[in-house]
């Protein structure tokens, strides 16, 4: 059964004008501190969620291949520490981060995965400092440049301020190796000092202006699908407004000619049974005399719920023609099934039990039909349907009312329902 029911849900898309607001005010102000509102903040985290998960788990498995890698240069500079090397780098590192992208798969917060970009940073800077702490010579000291790799490759992947807490933490360890392990040449520890503040310096200025640009392009098309929502809304509205009768939430007259135009196209290409019926409350005028007309448009609402509530295919229409006049579209239907769905109609007006005292047919609230069914072929049009249709209402009003009458292929068999 189609109704307005359908016009109006039809749509997905909603109109979101508070966060389009949000949105225009968060740009208008800016978020140098590179953080959105709480619902907004939460938005941009889950919508990038998949995406960044992604690529921590390809820097992740990339990471365990350059920090084992490094077992060159532990063999090149410093052969002592490279049993030790070995196992931090095979054994202790690698199955950390492939645990840790497990727990961050499982636990899918995504406000949490930049910090624990940071925290796979940190554990590679620790296990690597292990390692510098453990060489010994003059130049042992200058290993601890190796720890700038590590920031920069963490501080590419990770947002600003995580890569912040990163820096912070490997600028310490930093420091507490070059303060520890003796400086042979007496200029390695300021020279990879000045490096490591570089670097810090480089990489957080590049990942800040990365993170700002994201987080831009995300507001831009935030707005953009929000004004999107707004537009499909509007139209969704003009369009329910064009095609559904306001007063009984019905599809109108201009609708129900657009669908019985279009299933009378499939009737014709595919030969398929077409049914028509146009039903009228008898005697409405007299009613709207005795009763008022706003206890008219009452009962013309519960005349359209009986009729949609006894017509029970979703493919059929049921249709406000205009006044007191219902028409009704169903697909693959004869005869004999519109009768039983004419019968039903009337039963369910009946339930109704809406006193009219005017009537010359009964002493409630009632309907009259005329019904026409054809199998159209490639020359005849819709309108003849409806004509034959509203032909069998006028013949079950001349034969007392209270009744419909079907007609198929010009033949007018009447279904008569007995006076309630």
């Amino acid at each position: 059964m189609t109704s307005v029911d359908v016009l109006s849900s039809g749509g997905t898309a909603q109109s979101t004008p508070d966060q389009a607001e949000l949105v225009d005010r968060t740009i208008a102000k800016g978020f140098a501190l590179l953080m959105f509102p709480k619902e907004l903040e939460a938005r941009f985290l889950r919508e990038g969620a998949s995406k960044r998960f992604l690529l921590m788990v390809i820097a992740g498995l990339a990471s365990i291949v350059l920090f084992a890698g490094v077992i060159i240069a532990d063999f090149l500079l410093m052969r002592s520490v490279v049993p030790l090397a070995l196992f931090i780098r095979g054994v202790v590192y690698g199955p950390a981060i492939i645990v840790g992208l497990l727990v961050v798969r499982r636990l899918n917060k995504p406000e949490l995965n930049e910090w624990l970009v940071a925290a796979a940073g940190v554990w590679a800077t620790l296990l690597q400092s292990v390692i510098i702490l453990q060489g010994t010579g003059p130049w042992a000291v200058a290993r601890v440049v190796e720890l700038n790799i590590i920031v920069v490759y963490t501080c590419a992947l990770a947002h600003f301020w995580p890569a912040v807490a990163l820096a912070a933490l490997v600028a310490m360890m930093h420091t507490f190796i070059v303060m520890t392990m003796p400086d042979g040449t007496g200029i390695l520890a300021s020279t990879t000092t000045l490096l490591m503040v570089t670097s810090i310096a480089f990489v957080l200025y590049g990942n800040y202006k990365l993170e700002h640009d994201e987080r831009m392009a995300f507001l831009l098309d935030a707005r953009e699908q929000a004004l999107h929502a707004e537009l499909t809304a509007a139209h969704e509205r003009l369009t329910h407004m064009a095609t559904t009768d306001a007063l009984t939430n019905l599809a109108n007259r201009r609708y129900f000619e657009g669908f019985l135009s279009e299933c009378w196209q499939r009737a014709q290409a595919q030969r398929r049974v077409l049914s028509v019926m146009v039903l009228d409350v008898d005697y409405f005028k007299l009613y709207n005399d005795l009763y008022g007309h706003q206890a008219g448009d009452r009962c013309l609402v519960g005349v359209a719920q009986a009729l949609t509530s006894s017509i029970r295919r979703p493919g059929d229409l049921v249709a406000r023609w205009g006044g007191e006049e219902f028409v009704i579209v169903m697909m693959d239907t004869d005869a004999e099934a519109a009768a039983a769905a004419g019968e039903r109609i009337r039963e369910a007006v009946a339930q109704l039990d809406l006193v009219h005292q005017g009537s010359r047919c009964a002493p409630r609230v009632t309907v009259s039909g005329g019904c026409a069914t054809a199998r159209p072929d490639a020359h005849s049009q819709w309108a003849q349907l409806v004509q034959m249709a509203d032909d069998a209402l006028y013949r079950a009003k001349a034969d007392g009312r209270n009744r419909i009458v079907v007609t198929s292929d010009g033949a007018m068999p009447s279904m008569k329902a007995e006076a309630v």
